[in-house]
């Protein structure tokens, strides 16, 4: 019989030591008597930080917004058309091969021209299918080989052939 009493004692004890911990001490948010107001919470200014000997202070976000140039092109921008120029005409002494990109069987060469820049692929204008992008290169150019392992571009104009290098 002792031994239910002490069973039922320890499982009444965790209990009754919640009620106690809930019932016990002040509260701290003691509700103020009637006609007593609460004094206003003091905020105090921030002090500004200085920084540590060998450290450089970060900019505010506000200068490296006002450190942005404006009218900036847009990366993302679709590439205009090339200027028109008849079949005879030979692109710009400024025609560039930047790079080349292999993926799998196809590749592309990429390219700069007239200010403008994109890829090429093998084909008329060097137009690549599915892009949807203008081509880069007048009309009358065709890319006739890209080798990766060259790096170079091989191009047709009216029959004259023309190889740029990385």
């Amino acid at each position: 019989m002792a031994k239910r009493r002490t069973n039922q004692l320890i499982a009444v004890l965790p209990v009754l030591l919640v009620l106690a911990a809930c019932g016990t001490g002040e509260s701290s948010t003691a509700p103020s008597a009637p006609g007593t107001a609460i004094p206003p919470a003091r905020v105090s200014e921030p002090t500004p930080l200085t920084p540590s000997p060998g450290f450089i202070a970060m900019p505010s976000a506000q200068q490296v917004v006002q450190a942005q140039p404006h009218g900036r092109i847009d990366p993302f921008a679709p590439v205009t058309a090339a200027p028109a120029s008849t079949p005879n005409e030979t692109p710009q002494a400024d025609l560039q091969l930047t790079g080349l990109i292999g993926s799998g069987r196809s590749a592309q060469a990429l390219v700069s021209l007239g200010g403008q820049s994109g890829t090429v692929c093998i084909g008329r204008q060097g137009l690549c299918p599915g892009s949807g992008l203008p081509a880069l290169l007048p009309p009358g150019w065709t890319v006739t080989g890209i080798d990766l392992g060259r790096g170079q571009l091989r191009l047709n104009q009216a029959g004259q052939q023309r190889v740029l290098s990385l």
